[in-house]
């Protein structure tokens, strides 16, 4: 399985010890947990991969320990999760310009797991914003993140700085996070509350 290893800061072909099959009927997704450890330096690893439909091989293994700087979550699309971190892994190089151009590919996916594709990604993000997905603040982060990713696609000599780079990060996480997660979250939280009321 390949894999990062924290310790090595390293992609490895970890050896899997043992892997457990799960079912999670609230996500509705198959589950593969394996634990593996590093032919480097012997650092035990945990992933999940899940099963999209064509089997656990197309899902890249996620690593959940030793537990990953940052990561979205499970219910953010697999699409949005690969180029999310593709700017994480980046940003541990230093490689700060390619990582505000993931982030920026990162909110181009947004869009279009909102069926939402216009013209350029400024009119895309308008319209998520005038169809009410995305609430004014929102926008704005995405807006800041949308300036800040061209600059780097296309400014030969724009440099990013490393705060820069943290910070796009966190936005991109928090929106990505706010649309996939804590929306549905709230919407089973209000579901469970009107169907209590009634009993």
């Amino acid at each position: 399985m390949l894999i990062e290893c924290k310790r090595c800061a390293a992609i490895v072909e970890a050896p899997e010890l043992y892997a457990y099959d799960a079912y999670d009927e609230r996500d509705g997704l198959p589950e593969r947990w394996t634990f593996a450890k590093c032919p480097r330096c012997a650092s035990p690893l945990l992933a999940v991969q899940c099963d999209y439909g064509n089997g656990f091989e197309e899902d890249i293994p996620t690593r959940v320990f030793p537990a990953r700087d940052r990561q979205l979550g499970a219910s953010v699309p697999r699409s949005i999760r690969v180029a999310f971190d593709e700017a994480t892994v980046c940003f541990r190089a230093k490689a700060y310009t390619a990582s505000a151009i993931m982030c920026r590919k990162t909110l181009e996916g947004l869009c279009a797991e909102h069926e939402v594709k216009e013209c350029n990604l400024s009119a895309s993000l308008k319209k998520l914003k005038d169809l009410g997905v995305i609430e004014i603040r929102l926008f704005e982060w995405a807006e800041a993140l949308r300036t800040l990713g061209n600059e780097a696609a296309h400014g030969v000599t724009s440099v990013i700085s490393p705060q820069d780079a943290k910070d796009i990060l966190g936005f991109t996480e928090a929106i990505s996070e706010y649309l996939f997660t804590y929306k549905d979250q709230f919407e089973r939280f209000k579901k469970r509350r009107a169907e209590s009321s009634k009993d």
